[in-house]
């Protein structure tokens, strides 16, 4: 094999607006070889056969796939496709997925070889080595973590459609200094940083460019609080501060009082915090090894949405090791009043190379299949999680969604508690609809509608205003209300 030689990189992102920020990292470390790489992004909604062939358009010698959570199903069919039809490709998996998994996993199976950890610098060794006729003798090549000063930068390989139509993912740090039990993140390098001025000056490039949506990915981004508001600050004096979206992982237990008001001091609506909770028990925080201050995480998020500007995004997982259906509900109670505008309600994952198992009892089941969401434990039975996974996907329909804030305040005010009632209240669509998804929005108004006329049958005119009024809050609405008219007329 020569110098030269065809390599594609490959993925499925969950939805276009995605971009694949690992692959690009990958492209902008090739070195010699980056000239000859082609970068392809498709969609979990494509089929493995359209991906293999637009794959195989380009006559590789290297297909290199990015394996995730979400798509790990569509790129094991995709690999087992282009190792039937072309033998010759050599064929490479990694990304997360491929960090824990075993190398007889449906999309392991079929590589020539599989990278696990931080690939820049493994994945240009391994082609430099088959570019020059060497074999590597490992099948699985652990990389260890890299030298973030020795990277090139990726950002430059953002296209001009990327800027104008894609969130633009960046990285100012890499690993965590946690070890949550269900996290890959902590489990696999130290807290590293990129160096302050050159990331910042290549923000400024992002900027100058039209990029105006930034996604961080680092995993918490305000352990080292003096570089946090050095890179706030940047964002805050540039005369675009109003047309940015800045969206940023935070520990919301550690924000002390100057960083609550330089967050607060950023327009309305262009910080995006997503803050992770998970549970408020704090035994239960201890069994899954995360080290947070629920107290201090509650008064932080209260005081950001009273005197902030902030979007703040609140996640509890359910199904966690110990906590019971009452724990976890007083958990969604205490987040429901703080009035953050999203809850993510996600089931709880046993990714491959965390140490989830370990910390479960006998009694907890995980499907062996991705996302490896448990499917039974001593607190939850089979029934009792599907059930939960229906209350999120309603409560993201409603409540995350923003379509109904003013009548979900009606419904909180129902005894005996926020938790409870919603329950009641998504297991009536469910029994309505038998499904979670594709649900028309005039549809879902009616069921909130009959279900507070339900509870609060002295005050029909005044739902009825507020479902009106919710439905019509967003310009373009116009469908009819036709449960409304009934109401008139009775």
């Amino acid at each position: 094999m020569s110098d030269s030689l065809s390599i594609v990189l490959a993925t499925a992102n969950a939805r276009y607006a995605h971009t694949a920020f690992g692959l690009r990292c990958l492209q902008a470390n090739l070195g010699q070889y980056q000239k000859d790489t082609q970068l392809l992004e498709f969609t979990i909604q494509q089929s493995a056969h359209e991906i293999a062939e637009s794959i195989l358009l380009h006559e590789p010698r290297i297909a290199g796939l990015g394996v995730h959570i979400w798509n790990a199903g569509l790129m094991a069919r995709t690999a087992e496709i282009l190792r039937r039809v072309s033998p010759a490709t050599t064929l490479v998996c990694g990304g997360p997925e491929m960090s824990g998994s075993s190398p007889l996993s449906p999309t392991a199976q079929w590589a020539d070889y599989i990278i696990r950890g931080e690939g820049e610098e493994a994945f240009y060794s391994l082609v430099h080595d088959l570019a020059q006729g060497r074999k590597p003798e490992k099948r699985v090549i652990e990389a260890p973590p890299v030298d973030l000063e020795k990277l090139s930068d990726p950002y430059d390989l953002y296209t001009e459609q990327d800027i104008a139509h894609r969130v633009i993912y960046v990285e100012a740090s890499r690993g965590c200094p946690y070890r949550c039990a269900f996290c890959l993140s902590g489990a696999s390098s130290d807290l590293r940083y990129f160096s302050l001025e050159p990331f910042l000056g290549s923000m400024e490039k992002l900027i100058a460019r039209g990029v105006r949506n930034f996604k961080f990915i680092d995993r918490t981004f305000n352990v080292d609080l003096k570089r946090m508001h050095a890179i706030l600050d940047f964002f805050l004096k540039r005369p675009e501060i109003g047309e940015l979206h800045l969206h940023f992982e935070i520990m919301p237990d550690r924000l002390p009082p100057d960083s609550l008001e330089l967050l607060a001091a950023f327009p309305a609506d262009v910080l995006h915090l997503e803050a992770g909770i998970q549970s408020i028990n704090q035994e239960i925080q201890k069994r899954i090894r995360r080290n947070q201050g629920i107290e201090a995480s509650l008064s932080n998020l209260r005081w950001l949405r009273e005197h902030s500007g902030c979007q703040i995004h609140g996640d509890l997982i359910f199904g966690l090791p110990g906590e019971s259906p009452d724990s976890f509900a007083e958990g969604f109670n205490q987040l429901v009043t703080l009035n953050l505008q999203e809850i993510q309600l996600g089931l709880l994952k046993n990714l491959p190379g965390t140490p989830l198992s370990s910390l479960s009892d006998a009694s907890t089941v995980y499907d062996s299949q991705p996302p490896y969401e448990i499917l039974q434990n001593d607190h939850f039975s089979f029934s009792a999680l599907q059930k939960m996974k229906r209350f999120a996907k309603y409560f993201d329909l409603y409540h995350n969604h923003g379509n109904f804030p003013e009548s979900l305040a009606l419904l909180r005010t129902l005894p005996p508690s926020p938790f409870h009632v919603f329950e009641r209240f998504s297991e009536q669509i469910w029994e309505k609809e038998k499904r979670s998804y594709g649900i028309p929005l005039v549809r879902l108004a009616e069921y909130l509608f009959r279900f507070l006329c339900d509870h609060l049958p002295d005050e029909r005119a005044r739902i009825a205003d507020c479902i009106e009024g919710d439905f019509r809050r967003l310009k373009g609405r116009r469908d009819h209300l036709p449960f409304l008219k009934e109401e008139d007329s009775t």
